[in-house]
């Protein structure tokens, strides 16, 4: 679905608020299938010359599974965003397509009055996942996982001197002139 920002164009500089629905494709992150509810993004936009100042919030629900005992698992996520889309006429984008540098690489670009926010909403709502999805409240086998690690972490407690890299502090302490 496109957001209409023809407003925009006819009034120069003027904010105008909206509230965009955008379905995100589920994504396969680290071996597992993430669904997502549809993603809302709510904000304003203005032009300004050529430039299409876009900002606002994107809120939506993942779908996934717990790392520890494979439950599904329901991640709210919201981010925040600011973006500039840079509008192309049709002699810019001929002219685009015979160069080999693209001049709009930094900035997403539009044609036309309507706006694809789509690659948007899938990366806002990727980037702010956790790195793996757990139970809410903890689940028993999160819980023993967590007990493993920290039982790791006592025998390193228990011997401070030794570490990863103790034979080599050895061979500095018995020949001074290395």
């Amino acid at each position: 679905m496109l957001l209409d920002v023809s407003r925009a164009i006819l009034s120069q500089g003027e904010e105008f608020s909206f509230t965009h629905h955008e379905e995100i494709e589920p994504q396969d992150i680290f071996g597992e299938t993430v669904t997502f509810d549809t993603a809302q993004l709510v904000g304003t936009f203005r032009m300004e010359g050529d430039s299409l100042l876009i900002r606002g919030t994107l809120k939506t629900v993942a779908h996934g599974h717990c790392a520890a005992c494979f439950a599904p698992v329901d991640y709210p996520t919201e981010a925040g965003f600011d973006e500039v889309f840079h509008r192309l006429s049709r002699w810019e984008k001929a002219a685009e397509s015979e160069r080999e540098e693209d001049p709009f690489e930094d900035h997403p670009v539009f044609e036309g009055s309507r706006v694809d926010l789509s690659h948007l909403a899938m990366s806002l709502t990727v980037l702010n996942l956790p790195m793996r999805f757990m139970c809410t409240p903890i689940c028993n086998a999160m819980k023993a996982i967590r007990d493993r690690e920290n039982e790791t972490d006592d025998c390193q407690k228990e011997l401070p001197d030794q570490h990863p890299f103790s034979a080599l502090q050895q061979l500095l302490t018995k020949d001074e002139e290395v």
